[in-house]
């Protein structure tokens, strides 16, 4: 009976090693057939010169949104005061301080 099964222990383990060396080939060999198919449609692209910041790619038309109108405060804030700026030019140091409401004016 031992020798039975010690047999059925190194088939099973034979068996298990052929198995997982032919699964590790089926994902490799698919692995490298996505690499070498990926590689080939970069190629295309860039003989195409369809790159992602290419303005006129072969895949489709791009979606254009209509441009969002600006609009400038009259009067820009000034939290720096003129005092400040005669400071910093007369003695190259100068400190001031202002509310953060006093941005948002």
């Amino acid at each position: 009976m031992t020798l039975v099964g010690n047999i059925a222990v190194l088939v099973s383990i034979i068996l298990s090693f052929i198995a997982g060396l032919r699964l590790d080939n089926y994902y490799h060999t698919r692995a490298a057939a996505d690499k070498k198919d990926a590689l080939e449609r970069q190629f295309i692209r860039l003989q195409a010169r369809a790159d992602a910041d290419d303005p006129c790619k072969p895949y489709g038309t791009p979606r254009f949104s209509p441009p969002v109108p600006v609009t400038y405060p009259a009067e820009p804030a000034q939290p720096i005061s003129e005092e400040f700026m005669t400071d910093l030019q007369t003695n190259g140091r100068a400190k001031t301080s202002f509310r953060k409401s006093d941005l948002t004016k």
